[in-house]
């Protein structure tokens, strides 16, 4: 089998990458800002400086951490007969999390995101076949926003069939997230056994665990929830300027944080994710559109190979906001590199403007590019049917090949059919309105109707008591 692959990092370049993330964990540390997390880190041996929170790692308790984390695991939608496992070697595509707003075709404007909004996003990602899984795609703006997590998950549990990646807000969050799992499996030895989500946590660049994210990590891992573990430093704010010097900081904050879950809870599944992206210093924004963040990609798919882990980034990021060519070039040329490079979940489906509007449409576009992705990645076989050479003896010079059964039986599995791009002569687009790509997924959204099954009424008032429940209890904290 002829298959493409991207690869950039030497051995001794990821040793070298290795090691200097375990020197800046014993040398200059993390800051931990959660109690109970020092305490755990220094009753396994790590130097902790009270006083300033600030936690230095020995290497062999890092590596030992590393040899208890699962180098796969598998994760289930609602459901269960099929599993879709996290490992080295798999690729999958996914949208991206916690847009603050919406892009409404009907009426050209962005506006912010309600509940409503939400679960009919959500109801139309579940649609696009090539999304494997469903990233709790925003935040929305009606629903508190001490308990916005649990509405998140609540929303998604009920619009889509597809395994979830979500957050929680702190231990109480973790704890509602796992009823919530629960009430939708049957019981939570079910839930343990086929996860219906992950964590989404992350550090705070530089080198810092504040205490929400240090106690969701401590309580997820106590209830055996699997952990996406996600730095996001920017080279030139919140990390150095250099992409190398970006890339050995994550992965120091990355280790660090592992060996606190492990610490927690040996075995504890973990997806080694990086969001390392970079300072425009033009506009003072931060852009992930550009051949940057495709590089750090790949360095990530790479280091995760190292440590034999599931990884995790954005695979279709543009900061372009229109459905042009723009935002077409920075979606394909990060979910080519990235999935070339083997990034095991690859995020940004639906998302434009630095994630942080979605934009309907854009899902059948992406749908499509996933779709020629993965085409490219199969890349072709190479034996005696394939190769072909009896057929062209058969066929001779001057010959065509159309009528021939090799082309009737081989078509199908050699070559890619799109959905959504144009290629018919030029008379038939022009005669058919002449419309642009952005034109036909907006056709496409206006027919779409929901398919999503509701969950049964006792599962759904259920989960969505215990919504109210944190609303009440986080009233009551007033």
């Amino acid at each position: 089998m002829a298959t493409p692959q991207i690869s950039m990092l030497a051995p001794e370049e990821k040793e070298r990458i290795h090691n200097g993330a375990l020197q800046l964990l014993g040398d200059v540390g993390m800051q931990v800002l959660d109690a109970e997390a020092l305490e755990i880190l220094s009753g396994h041996g790590a130097r902790v400086d009270a006083a300033h929170r600030r936690v230095r790692f020995p290497a062999d308790l890092v590596m030992k951490a590393l040899g208890q984390t699962p180098h796969e695991f598998t994760l289930y939608g609602r459901d269960t007969s099929r599993g879709l496992p996290l490992r080295q070697g798999e690729v999958y595509f996914t949208t991206n999390g916690y847009a603050v707003h919406l892009y409404d075709p009907a009426t050209g404007a962005r506006r912010g995101i309600s509940q409503k909004d939400l679960a009919w996003v959500t109801q139309l990602a579940d649609s696009m076949e090539q999304i494997d899984f469903y990233s709790v795609m925003a935040t929305p703006g009606d629903a508190p926003p001490e308990t916005n997590d649990r509405y998140q998950l609540a929303i998604a549990a009920a619009n889509t069939t597809k395994p979830i990646w979500n957050t929680a807000y702190g231990r109480e969050g973790v704890l509602d997230a796992v009823a919530i799992g629960a009430a939708v499996r049957g019981s939570r030895e079910a839930l343990r056994e086929k996860p219906l989500f992950t964590l989404d946590l992350t550090t705070l660049s530089p080198l810092q665990l504040d205490d929400r994210q240090a106690g969701t990590m401590i309580e997820g891992a106590r209830q055996g929830l699997p952990i996406g573990i996600s730095p996001g430093p920017i080279a030139g704010a919140s990390a150095p300027v250099t992409l190398a010097g970006t890339l050995v900081q994550a992965n120091a904050e990355l280790l660090g944080a592992i060996t606190l879950v492990q610490l927690v809870q040996p075995g504890t599944p973990v997806v080694f994710t990086q969001y390392t992206r970079s300072l425009d210093m033009a506009t003072g924004g931060v852009t992930m559109g550009g051949p940057e963040f495709s590089l750090l990609r790949v360095a990530t798919a790479e280091m995760a190979r190292y440590y034999d882990l599931p990884a995790r980034g954005g695979g279709l990021i543009a900061d372009g906001k229109a459905c042009d060519a723009q935002v077409g070039a920075e979606k394909m040329l990060n979910a080519v590199m990235a999935s070339l490079a083997g990034l095991t979940i690859l995020a940004g489906a639906g998302f434009v403007d630095f994630i942080n509007t979605i934009r309907p449409e854009q899902l059948w576009i992406d749908n499509e590019i996933i779709s020629l992705v993965r085409r490219l990645r199969r890349g072709f076989t190479l034996d005696d049917r394939t190769l072909a050479l009896d057929v062209i003896g058969e066929v001779g010079p001057g010959g065509n090949y159309l009528a021939h059964n090799h082309t009737a039986s081989n078509f199908r599995s050699e070559l890619w059919f799109p959905k959504l791009w144009d290629r018919k002569p030029w008379s038939v687009w022009e005669a058919e309105g002449g419309k642009d790509v952005a034109r036909r997924a907006a056709e496409r959204l206006q027919a779409w109707k929901p398919t999503v099954p509701p969950l049964p009424d006792d599962v759904e008032r259920a989960v969505w008591e215990i919504v109210r429940e944190a609303d009440r209890k986080h009233a009551r904290q007033r």
